[in-house]
């Protein structure tokens, strides 16, 4: 596999060509239509590879640029016009449309000024054009909307270009919004239900696409302070194989993976220019880690998946209501191409002896992430119905494997999710499950990072389970300890014994037509994949193995799940997971 960052671009964005319109629109595979803002960013694609592709291609490339552009020009600039796919149903086919026009600022912005730098002839005529959209009328959203900070960065550059009736001193009025509503610099940069991790990371690139645009408002001190604390927590929720760790809407989707690129391209040059050489250091590895998932998520012969699994576009396996290939697998392909126009080399060197660190994050967000080595395991403390069940959403072995357990597992028929855990059993072997993931839990306490003895980080996570009876609420109680070889999980009903189940929720299928194979052991279950070995561990006596290969499904692909259920009577269930090779 390819580590030149120029060819997986060129690949992705060539597999969308049978897909464009003479007009240059950009229709998706599926629904052959446009979906959302996939044409921009089609168009900027393209313009970046005139700058960085073969030079025998640059006259086509720029073309290219400019019929998309012109399309998604023509789109924004008339409101009035029908708006584009936003939400696509996999049961029937049938599309909802809405506004997405703010999405499309900073791609148009960005290719006109390629064209216009390479001496296109359509240039002046486009300048014209970006000159009289009227934004406040174009654009649904406002700040502290993360949808606002789009069109925000992208009207900062229609402002240093000239080309626009706002000032500086009305991008300030807009940042006092964003920065007011802040819940804290170091928690998360975000106004979005579910306090998604994806939408912090995503608001914190445009602001940093600000600081790169050269952003001289009376606001930078804070857009510097920014860059600080976003670097420190969007390192702390990369996960060990470069992808982010599961909290609501989008996590699974490959634009977070090309937005970490960019972003923590952009942060390593903030850095290096201050002569911070550690966390500039610390920001490149980060940003090559992103990038070698992102390159595995080509579907061979056809199109860059939006998702991280490979499986047919119409399968949509991994997509959320909002998802469509023409518009997010080409988000990805362009936040890809901004890391490229920033200096992104690809340089393929990433270890899997991960420094240790562990974030925990109270309330309003719940959550926790540890890391050391090549191991990394997140915690969701008060998921999303619709997104992530409670407990172990992620962990995950390090860069270059497909045999990962990231985010819940999924049952279509029930929509009930499914995390590595243990489940209540009653009516003997193979008796009745209440899985603890899909309980509704109040924490005691903060969740904490936790030392334990030989663990490189560790996580507690202590509460309380909504029996759902009337009755007392039940104790809970969450350890893991992240070890040079392996995941330590304890996980407990403190005084409440009774029959265990252990679930194992694993991907089958993730489209490379490599499946996942499952073997009984002693002490537990052996998953192997290709090359890739997972063991998970019990220490209890395992009376009996369910396998059901079928069925299931998450942001990976296909799965399958393994049922342990355990001999005796028990209020602990301790458990290992640990990487084979």
């Amino acid at each position: 596999m390819t580590t030149d960052p120029v060819a997986v671009l060129t690949t992705g964005v060539d597999s969308f060509s049978p897909y464009v319109q003479t007009s240059g629109e950009l229709h998706d595979p599926v629904f052959d239509e446009p979906t959302q803002y996939g044409t921009a960013y089609h168009a900027y694609c393209q313009a970046v590879l005139a700058e960085a592709g073969p030079t025998g291609e640059r006259a086509e490339r720029l073309e290219r640029a400019g019929r998309g552009l012109d399309a998604a020009l023509a789109h924004t600039e008339n409101p009035d016009l029908p708006p584009t796919g936003a939400s696509f149903s996999r049961a029937d086919g049938s599309v909802r449309r809405s506004n997405h026009r703010d999405f499309t600022w900073p791609a148009i912005l960005k290719t006109f000024r390629v064209l216009r730098d390479a001496g296109d002839e359509r240039a002046a005529g486009f300048a014209d054009r970006i000159a009289t959209v009227d934004i406040l009328r174009s654009f649904r959203s406002r700040p502290p909307s993360n949808w606002a900070s789009v069109w925000l960065a992208g009207e900062w550059i229609r402002i240093r270009e000239g080309l626009s009736p706002h000032s500086v001193g009305d991008v300030d009025e807009w940042l006092t919004v964003f920065l007011a509503d802040l819940l804290r610099p170091e928690d998360g940069f975000y106004f979005e239900p579910g306090k998604p991790n994806s939408y912090d990371l995503f608001t914190r690139l445009h602001v940093a696409d600000l600081l790169v645009e050269g952003y001289d408002g009376r606001h930078r001190p804070a857009l510097e302070r920014l860059m600080e604390t976003g670097l420190d927590r969007s390192l702390a929720v990369q996960l060990s194989d470069g992808s982010l760790a599961s909290a609501h809407r989008s996590a699974g989707q490959t634009w977070t993976l090309g937005a970490q690129v960019a972003y923590f391209t952009h942060a390593r040059a903030y850095f290096a220019a201050r002569c911070d050489t550690e966390r500039a250091d610390r920001a490149a590895e980060a940003a090559t880690r992103s990038y070698v998932s992102t390159r595995r998520w080509q579907r061979p012969g056809a199109t860059f998946s939006p998702a991280e699994n490979v499986l047919p576009e119409g399968w949509r396996v991994g997509y959320e209501a909002y998802t469509a290939d023409g518009h997010y697998a080409n988000l990805a392909l362009a936040f890809l191409a901004a890391a490229v126009r920033a200096g992104f080399t690809g340089d393929p060197q990433v270890t899997t002896d991960r420094t240790p660190a562990t974030r925990v994050e109270h309330a309003p967000i719940f959550r926790g992430v540890a890391s050391a080595g090549r191991y990394s395991v997140a915690v969701n403390a008060d998921p999303a119905p619709a997104y992530d069940g409670f407990g172990i959403t992620d962990l995950t072995a390090g860069p270059d494997r497909y045999l990962q357990f990231a985010s819940s597992v999924r049952h279509p028929d029930t929509g009930r999710f499914l995390n590595l855990g243990t489940a209540l059993r009653s009516g003997g072997v193979r008796g009745e499950l209440d899985v603890l993931a899909q309980r509704t839990f109040t924490l005691d306490a903060p969740i904490e990072a936790l030392d334990r003895p030989g663990a490189r980080a560790g996580l507690r996570l202590r509460g309380r389970a909504d029996r759902g009876d009337g009755d007392d609420a039940m104790p809970y109680l969450l350890e893991l300890g992240v070890y040079d070889d392996g995941v330590r999980v304890e996980e407990a009903t403190p005084g409440v014994a009774g029959e265990r189940s252990l679930l194992v929720p694993y991907l089958r299928d993730p489209g490379t037509g490599v499946h996942t194979e499952v073997e009984r052991t002693p002490d537990g279950v052996r998953l192997v994949h290709g090359a890739e070995v997972v063991a998970v561990t019990v220490e209890a006596p395992v009376q009996a193995m369910v396998h059901l290969p079928y069925g299931f499904e998450n942001r990976r692909g296909l799965c399958g799940l393994v049922r342990l259920d355990l001999a005796g009577m028990h209020d602990t269930v301790r458990f290992t997971v640990t990487v084979a090779r």
